[in-house]
C-alpha cells in the first residue's frame, strides 16, 4: 500500500528532502493525534546522537515515504542508501551483547520493517520483513522481563509482539514460550485498562501454534481441527464482549439515496470511529484472527463434504459451514468500516453526507460551494459543480433524477471529498485487508473495494 498524500506547508519548503523525511515520519509517526501509530518511545531515541542506527533508519523510512509521495526516483535512491547504511549499523549493534538489548536497537529494526511495507514492489518484500521480525523476536526474547519495566519497552514490546504474530500466522510456525512468558508478565506494567491487549495477545499466540500444529499434521483429524478452532473462536469472543469504554467505538450511518450509500468511500452503509489507533488496531487484529479461525472450519467443512468417506450429507455440517462463512463475511466488513477511521473521517464529517442530500448549492466566487456549512479543514469540499442539472442549476443532489445521477458517476464515489490521511494508516490496514481481501467467501466488489484502497 502507498504511502498516503501529505501535503507539506510553505513554511517548511525551504528544509532539505532529509529534514522533511525527519519531519514527515515525527508528524504522522511519533505524534498528531488518536490516528497516528504507537511510536512515541522514539522520541527520547532519535534525540540521541548517539542512536545512530534508529536515526538513519528513521531518515530511511522518511525518504522512502516522500519518494512514494512525490514519486520521486531520485529520493528513493537516498533511502536505499539509508536503508543499506541502517541494516550495517544496526548487524553491527546485534553483534554486541550490550548494544543487542538497547531500546534503539531494537526501534532501529521496526523501523527497517516498515522500510520494507513502504518500499514493497514486488511479492519478495514479505520475505525481507519476515526475517526483520524473526530478528525482532529475537531481540525481545534476549532483552527479556527488564525491558517491560519501561514504558517505552512496553510500547515496543507490544507493537512488534503484534507484528511477530502476523509472521508466525503467516508462515504458520510456532510462538516462543518466553513470548508467551513476556505477555503474563507485561500485564503488571499496564493501566488495567489496557490488560485487553494481553488477553487477546495470548488467545492470537494460541491460535499461530494451531495453525503450525494443523500444518505440521501435530493436529490432523476434522473434528479435532474443528474442534479446537471452535475454543479458540469463543475464546477470542468472550474476550471482547464486555470491552473497557476507551475501546470501544463508534458506528456511524451514512445517508442512503434510492435504497444505496450515498459515497463509494465507504464499504456499506456504515463506518466505524474508534477512540484511538491503537484501538482500532486492536479490534482489527482480533477480526483478523477471527476470520483465520472461521476458515479454518469453512475449509475443513469443505474438504469433508468432498470426501468419498464423507459423501453422506451431514445437515449440522451445511449448518456450521454456513454460520462460518456468514460471520467470515461480517468480520471482513467490519475490517472495511474501520477504514475511514484510519483516512481521517470522524464522526462529525458525517454532517458533510447529510448537508449532500438536503442543502442547496450556491454560486460563490465562481465556485459552488455549500451554502449553510463549509466543510471542515481537514475534509476539503470535491463538491464543485456537484448538484448542479445539466441546464446550469443549482439543486441539492436529492432533487437530481436519476440520469442526471448517472452522467455524474463522481458524485456518488467522491463525497466527502480527500480525507486527511496519517502515514501510518497504510501500515495499520495492510494485514487486516489482507486477511479480508483474501478470504475464500469474500465477494468480488468488497475485493475490488480492498484494492481501491
Amino acid at each position: 500500500m502507498a504511502a498516503a498524500a501529505t501535503i507539506i506547508p510553505e513554511s517548511i519548503a525551504v528544509h532539505s528532502v532529509q529534514e522533511l523525511a525527519q519531519r514527515y515520519i515525527y508528524a504522522n509517526y511519533v505524534t498528531g493525534g488518536s490516528r497516528c501509530g504507537p511510536m512515541s518511545y522514539l522520541v527520547l531515541l532519535i534525540e540521541d546522537p548517539r542512536n545512530t542506527a534508529v536515526n538513519t533508519a528513521l531518515d530511511a523510512v522518511g525518504l522512502a515515504a516522500l519518494s512514494n509521495i512525490r514519486l520521486s526516483p531520485r529520493t528513493m535512491l537516498k533511502a536505499q542508501r539509508e536503508y543499506t547504511k541502517a541494516l550495517s549499523q544496526t548487524n553491527r549493534a546485534l553483534r554486541d551483547p550490550i548494544m543487542c538489548k538497547a531500546d534503539d536497537t531494537l526501534a532501529a529494526v521496526v523501523l527497517l520493517g516498515i522500510y520494507e511495507v513502504i518500499t514493497c514492489t514486488d511479492n519478495s518484500y514479505i520475505d525481507r520483513w519476515m526475517k526483520h521480525m524473526d530478528g525482532a523476536a529475537k531481540l525481545i526474547e534476549i532483552r527479556g522481563s527488564d525491558q517491560l519495566t519501561r514504558p517505552e519497552g512496553v510500547d515496543m514490546f507490544t507493537q512488534l509482539r503484534a507484528q511477530i504474530i502476523v509472521s508466525r500466522i503467516y508462515q504458520e510456525k510456532y510462538s516462543s514460550s518466553i513470548l508467551t512468558q513476556l505477555t503474563e508478565e507485561v500485564k503488571q506494567y499496564r493501566d488495567p485498562n489496557d490488560v485487553i491487549l494481553d488477553h487477546l495477545g495470548n488467545t492470537v499466540i494460541r491460535l499461530t501454534n494451531f495453525c503450525a500444529d494443523v500444518k505440521n499434521k501435530r493436529i490432523a483429524k476434522p473434528s479435532e481441527i474443528i474442534r479446537t478452532a471452535l475454543s479458540i473462536d469463543a475464546d477470542l469472543v468472550s474476550l471482547l464482549i464486555s470491552v473497557p469504554p476507551s475501546w470501544s467505538y463508534a458506528t456511524v450511518q451514512i445517508p442512503m439515496l434510492d435504497g444505496k450509500p450515498i459515497t463509494n468511500a465507504v464499504w456499506g452503509s456504515h463506518y466505524h470511529v474508534y477512540g484511538s489507533i491503537e484501538a482500532a488496531t486492536m479490534w482489527n487484529n482480533y477480526r483478523s484472527a477471527r476470520i483465520v479461525v472461521q476458515e479454518l472450519i469453512y475449509d475443513t467443512l469443505r474438504d469433508l463434504e468432498g470426501s468419498r468417506l464423507h459423501s453422506t450429507s451431514y445437515p449440522q455440517q451445511h449448518s456450521l459451514a454456513e454460520q462460518c462463512r456468514q460471520t467470515i463475511l461480517q468480520l471482513a466488513e467490519d475490517i472495511c468500516a474501520s477504514v475511514p477511521f484510519h483516512f481521517g473521517l470522524g464522526t462529525d464529517e458525517n454532517d458533510m453526507f447529510q448537508d449532500s442530500l438536503s442543502n442547496p448549492l450556491r454560486e460563490s466566487n465562481g465556485s459552488t460551494t455549500v451554502a449553510t456549512q463549509s466543510p471542515s479543514p481537514s475534509m476539503p469540499s470535491n463538491a464543485s459543480d456537484a448538484a448542479l442539472s445539466p441546464d446550469g442549476e443549482a439543486r441539492p443532489i436529492s432533487m437530481l433524477s436519476s440520469s442526471e445521477l448517472k452522467s455524474k458517476p463522481h458524485l456518488l464515489s467522491h463525497i466527502p471529498g480527500f480525507f486527511e490521511v496519517a502515514g501510518t494508516a497504510g501500515l495499520n490496514l495492510m494485514w487486516p485487508l489482507l486477511v479480508a481481501g483474501n478470504s475464500g467467501v469474500a465477494s468480488e466488489g468488497l475485493r475490488d473495494w480492498i484494492i481501491i484502497v
